[in-house]
């Protein structure tokens, strides 16, 4: 884990010198797994945000051995989305691919902005980019400086549910290395050891129902995985129908809760989306920095704001905080709500520079549905913030007549003024659409696929970008399919 402050430093630096410790090669690992298409899209922001035309991507299928079966390499050079299907590409003896992307330009940022989506039966799981080798032996002094576990997972293990991840090896092999797990819940301590034998290049998917018993609330579970030279790792987590093998997953996240690091303010906050017909949620894991926070859950209507939750919040301990928004609008009858806040705060002058949380979004019409949970953590207005004429945000949008898709744009402080936007939607031939539109605190602009992107039956990838002055802005995808109910989401990069 590299500091929050270094991260904040290396921002600043970068933002006065463009040629500050330059990125030339960006990369991703991406699993296959039985039973799924593997998928990946991006927008070529590199040239329409950065005016790089010059952009090589080389794909490389691994085996289960992580001996190299071939590589592909493509130009990037097109104003659109890219669309690569590496089932496809590929024999179905590949097992795990290594994307990189080059430029003699800055890339600026070593993990590229790509959508990794597994498409099975009746489901289809979105995450970005989160595991990668890394570029050099200064990076890897600056990310592997600092070992914490990984944790925000929530877990669920019952007959229909199990709980996985996926750890992924980098370019040596991990052998007779142990991989720690740690269940808290309430008085009860669970650990438990996990001894690993993988190739390079390659992954092992884990599931805790070998190693726990069944759990049906949502406890702290902390990963601590071995150390690795030269890579990069966070974990995919997520949850998996045990009969048919569909599956919603996302990323996991540092435990900082051994590690002291603060902002010299005493708030932090973001607002969400609400989305109508979904199941809408936070779920908090006890990971921050060491802190005893007040945390309130606001939710806005068109005239007056209703504070849902307002509790006590303690990092470390075994409680996890969890609230169904749903439940406390219908308990009060609310209508035309759009979104909600998160605001943490602190009796001290400082607060966690790091609190971190799941945003849950799902169906409500099936007990067997899977939900999505988007790792995310708070704003806070000590943070560096650039200065600049125009931000740029863009992610991925699935649209199609068996998916009931959203996109959810929101000012992140509650107390910000209304700001215009563009917003501009991108398919494989390049801009299709654009619109203005304007975006209110305390209100969520809440777009639908099936009013903007007219007849379209067959299951597509888009990719959207909002141009705006204010860079305080958020953007939020969903996506559940009709037949299960199983969903999947998004932020925006």
């Amino acid at each position: 884990m590299k500091k929050f402050s270094n991260v904040e430093l290396e921002r600043i630096q970068s933002f006065k010198n463009k040629n500050f410790n330059t990125v030339h090669r960006s990369s991703l690992l991406v699993p296959s797994f039985k039973g799924s298409e593997t998928i990946i899209t991006f927008l070529n922001h590199f040239l329409i945000k950065r005016k790089i035309n010059e952009i090589s991507l080389k794909i490389t299928a691994l085996n289960n051995s992580g001996k190299r079966i071939s590589s592909n390499t493509l130009s990037i050079e097109k104003p659109k989305v890219y669309e690569i299907n590496l089932s496809s590409m590929f024999t179905n003896e590949a097992k795990n691919y290594i994307l990189e992307f080059y430029s003699a330009n800055n890339l600026a940022i070593p993990f590229p902005a790509v959508i990794i989506n597994h498409l099975g039966k009746n489901f289809c799981n979105s995450v970005h980019s989160y595991n990668r080798v890394l570029n050099d032996v200064f990076e890897n002094d600056s990310q592997n400086k600092i070992k914490v576990s990984e944790a925000s997972v929530d877990v669920l293990i019952n007959k229909t549910f199990d709980t996985f991840f996926v750890f992924s090896s980098g370019q040596e092999e991990v052998k007779n290395q142990l991989l720690k797990l740690v269940y808290l819940e309430g008085k009860k301590v669970i650990k438990k050891n996990i001894v690993l034998n993988l190739n390079r290049l390659s992954y092992k998917k884990i599931y805790l129902s070998k190693y726990l018993k069944k759990i049906n609330s949502n406890g702290v579970l902390k990963i601590d995985q071995p150390s690795q030279n030269m890579f990069y790792g966070r974990l995919m987590v997520g949850r998996e129908n045990k009969k048919n093998k569909s599956f919603s997953a996302n990323h996991s996240y540092y435990d900082n809760s051994k590690f002291k690091e603060y902002l010299k303010s005493n708030k932090s906050f973001r607002t969400y989306p609400y989305f109508e017909n979904f199941i809408n949620k936070i779920s908090m894991y006890p990971i921050m920095s060491p802190s005893k926070l007040q945390i309130k859950i606001i939710v806005h209507s068109l005239k007056k704001d209703y504070i849902a939750s307002d509790s006590i919040f303690i990092s470390p301990s075994n409680a996890t905080f969890n609230l169904n928004i749903n439940e406390y609008v219908e308990k009060m009858n609310l209508k035309n709500i759009t979104a909600f806040s998160v605001l943490a705060t602190t009796k001290k002058k400082e607060i966690p520079s790091r609190i971190n949380h799941q945003l849950i979004y799902g169906k409500n019409n099936s007990k067997n549905s899977l939900n999505s949970s988007i790792n995310l953590s708070l704003k806070n207005n000590s943070i560096f913030k650039k200065k600049l004429k125009k931000f740029y945000k863009w992610g991925q949008l699935i649209a199609g007549d068996n998916y009931d898709s959203k996109i959810g744009i929101c000012l992140d402080s509650f107390s910000s003024k209304n700001e215009k936007i563009l917003f501009k939607l991108y398919n494989k031939n390049g801009k299709f659409k654009s619109k203005n539109y304007t975006i209110e605190p305390k209100k969520a602009l809440i777009l639908d696929p099936k009013n903007i992107l007219k007849n379209k039956k067959i299951l597509d990838f888009f990719w959207f970008s909002i141009e705006c002055k204010n860079n305080d802005i958020s953007a939020y995808v969903v996506h559940s399919n009709k037949a299960s109910g199983n969903t999947s989401g998004e932020h925006n990069f």
